[in-house]
């Protein structure tokens, strides 16, 4: 069995303006003449976990960890005012000047794969390659996925997905419920909101999920944090045109990208990432890894052992490359 890798203590840490009012906090591990390469967490609104060092050999990376705008520990804390997306590309590319780096590999899961993707694609001539995680496109049809009752979520899930909802019926009307519910001068009523969402997201995290289980998000500010932030985001389509990656992949053909994938994933359904894939077929240095009997959770050691042994594979590509 392969071992993940151990996380040590960030041997730098600190905050830098990225404008708006807003403060981004950054933590950097692992070796600082090696390979960089920027985390992007999920959510959106989780926040940075150094756990996701784990995957990566720390004598050959230099791993920089940021809190995207209003959460985790950046400053104004959950601000969603100057928070898009446009910000959020925006703030990496300003850390990278800032850092004075050339180009970097950018890895992520979840949302964390969606905004490494919208930078490549603004950034191109910046990313030496893409090392993505339950690959989540943003489109429209992924947030009926989600939320629709017609979804696989609810058809696989419907008796968590009736408590969901709240008798709401269509997407939209989902969303607004939990803007509305979230927002409320009831302390309470949020808290059993917001629990209420993350326990849906819970559910579908992993293959054969527990809706009794104790929630990771245990905190009621951290679970406050993930749900008015995710609904922000989704209320607006995630402040992007609808299939803005697929339709813009040429900018991506010269990149070298590694995708892992639960196939039984129900967030980010495989077929989004199948057909991105197919679509960069002029692309030389692309693999996709299809985890059969896996979910969306990396916490599942099938998954998390693939994504270590890819780092390693894929830094002899980088190494080469990096200069």
């Amino acid at each position: 069995m392969h071992q993940l890798y151990g996380v040590e203590k960030a041997y730098r840490s600190y905050h830098l303006a990225v404008g708006d009012g807003h403060q981004i906090h950054i933590e950097e591990y692992g070796c600082e003449e090696g390979i960089p390469v920027l985390i992007c967490h999920g959510g959106p609104g989780s926040g940075l976990n150094p756990l996701h060092c784990r995957y990566f050999n720390p004598e050959h990376y230099r791993l920089i960890l940021f809190s995207q705008r209003g959460c985790g520990l950046s400053t104004p804390h959950f601000e969603l005012q100057g928070n898009t997306t446009a910000h959020l590309i925006s703030d990496i590319e300003l850390l990278r000047e800032f850092l004075d780096i050339s180009y970097w590999m950018i890895t992520g899961k979840s949302w964390g794969s969606t905004l490494a993707l919208l930078y490549a694609i603004e950034y191109p001539q910046r990313v030496l390659g893409l090392l993505l995680c339950s690959t989540f496109l943003a489109r429209k049809q992924d947030l009926n996925w989600l939320f629709g009752e017609l979804g696989a979520p609810a058809q696989a899930f419907p008796e968590q997905f009736d408590n969901f909802r709240a008798s709401h019926n269509n997407v939209s009307s989902i969303l607004e419920y939990y803007i509305h519910q979230l927002n409320m001068n009831d302390e309470l009523a949020c808290i059993k909101a917001a629990k209420a969402w993350c326990e849906w997201e819970s559910v579908l995290s992993g293959m054969y999920p527990n809706h009794d289980a104790d929630l990771h998000l245990v905190n009621k500010e951290k679970v406050l944090d993930v749900a008015r932030l995710e609904t922000h985001y989704f209320i607006h389509n995630f402040f992007i045109e609808d299939d803005f990656i697929l339709n813009n992949i040429e900018r991506l053909q010269h990149i070298p990208m590694w995708f892992l994938h639960g196939r039984q994933d129900l967030i980010s359904p495989f077929a989004g990432v199948y057909y991105l894939t197919k679509q960069l077929s002029q692309n030389s240095n692309i693999k996709l890894d299809i985890l059969n009997n896996v979910g969306h959770s990396s916490e599942n050691i099938n998954y998390a052992n693939a994504i270590r042994i890819a780092a390693d594979m894929f830094y002899c590509l980088m190494k080469k490359r990096f200069k």
